[in-house]
């Protein structure tokens, strides 16, 4: 987040810089006169038609409107849109995948001593990017396409033990297979080793349609669209254990659980631009989402010695639709560098439920797991994830 704030604020000083060294020659439109910066202050007619506004001045005597960015008086701000007839914009987002349940994977010496937790990943901010693509159709509607993703989580945690345990090896961590030891068993308990990893992957498509609100004069505009949405989350968490128990061959156990979330419907919304200066808006965007989900998940449980072969294999599987409900909220600063070139940065937030999340379908008791051959296991799609981070990025309009 620090390198696209600076990122963000060394590109407006270039901008400036570039702007004020050519004396503007190039920030006119079209039946200008060379050097002319009225497009800062005038009003379009039109998404990308002529320009029309009262021309500064400066008489500072008379003026009642605010000063621009050069000292000069200009008339008072009334909102202009700094997207023309097309649009496109690309960004380089950073978000982070939080999630509020939490699962014990191992416990120490009894069932409530706490080892290692599924909150024990630690899910950074990761690297993605967003597309999109637009073309106003007439003065108050526009259609857009988006995507968002190449987002990708991948995790690991592990804790080890070599305490002596009841059967005199070192190793007295306790497995969720087993309620944590309560009572313990051989091939599942007295662990060594325990490790948990999560894999996560989300990407995001849309179609939305725009509509400009009417609004009295003044620097505030709103916008209501509809549209499409797709999404897909897919996930995978593996659970291992070591242990030096029975003596002769110890034990290792395994279990992969994936799923995958489909999710599309519907969505609504608005945004409101505020703009606060002749070069300088800020965004705030709400999206509300209906959407379905065509949920699934498969597991495979593996148990056998350290040094293999696997002596049983335990799979299932299952899919389920369900209706799904979510939120997209965003708040973004534009500053337009020139007529046709917008940076822009800002902060978005994707909360979602009803998904199916790899480790809340992860089956924690050993009694349940002989009913799961060749029979579909449960499928738990009641887990909340949200989705948020820093973006930055450019639109180039004409």
């Amino acid at each position: 987040m620090p390198r696209i704030a600076l990122f963000a604020l060394l590109a407006m000083l270039a901008c400036v810089l570039v702007q004020d060294a050519r004396g503007q020659d190039e920030a006119h439109l079209p039946g200008d006169p060379a050097g002319s910066t009225d497009w800062l202050n005038s009003v379009p007619s039109s998404p990308g038609g002529g320009w029309n506004g009262a021309a500064v001045t400066d008489n500072r005597a008379t003026c009642i409107g605010p000063f621009d960015w050069i000292g000069r008086c200009c008339p008072p701000l009334l909102y202009r849109t700094p997207l023309e007839t097309t649009y496109v914009t690309v960004d380089a987002v950073a978000f982070r995948r939080d999630w509020a349940s939490n699962q014990w994977m191992a416990t120490v010496g009894d069932p409530t001593t706490i080892a290692l937790t599924t909150h024990d990943l630690e899910i950074v901010h990761q690297p993605g990017m967003r597309v999109v693509v637009g073309r106003w159709l007439d003065e108050c509607s526009a259609v857009e396409a988006s995507f968002l993703g190449l987002l990708r989580w991948d995790q690991r945690s592990a804790v080890q033990n070599e305490d002596t345990n009841a059967l005199g090896t070192a190793g007295d961590l306790f497995s969720p297979f087993t309620y944590f030891g309560d009572p313990a068993e051989v091939g599942f308990d007295y662990n060594y080793y325990a490790s948990i990893r999560l894999v996560s992957d989300f990407n995001n498509a849309e179609l939305n349609l725009r509509h400009r609100m009417a609004m009295p004069p003044s620097c505030v505009s709103a916008t209501a669209l509809v549209g499409f949405r797709y999404i897909n989350i897919d996930e995978q968490f593996s659970y291992l254990t070591e242990s030096l128990e029975p003596v002769a061959d110890g034990s290792l156990d395994t279990a992969n659980v994936s799923t995958s979330n489909s999710l599309y419907g519907f969505q609504a919304g608005f945004s409101i631009s505020m703009q606060f200066e002749p070069r300088f808006w800020i965004d705030l965007e709400a999206k509300f989402l209906l959407m379905r989900n065509g949920a699934r998940q498969r597991s495979v449980y593996e148990f056998g010695p350290l040094a293999g072969p696997v002596a049983s294999t335990i799979t299932g599987s299952r899919s389920q639709g369900r209706a799904t409900l979510g939120t997209d909220l965003a708040i973004t600063g534009q500053w337009q560098c020139t007529p046709h070139i917008i940076f822009r940065f800002g902060y978005q937030g994707i909360f979602l439920d009803g998904l199916a999340l790899a480790a809340e379908n992860f089956t924690r008791n050993a009694p349940l797991m002989p009913m799961m051959v060749n029979d579909p296991t449960e499928l738990d799609y009641e887990g909340h994830l949200a989705f948020h981070g820093p973006f930055g990025g450019v639109t180039v309009t004409w």
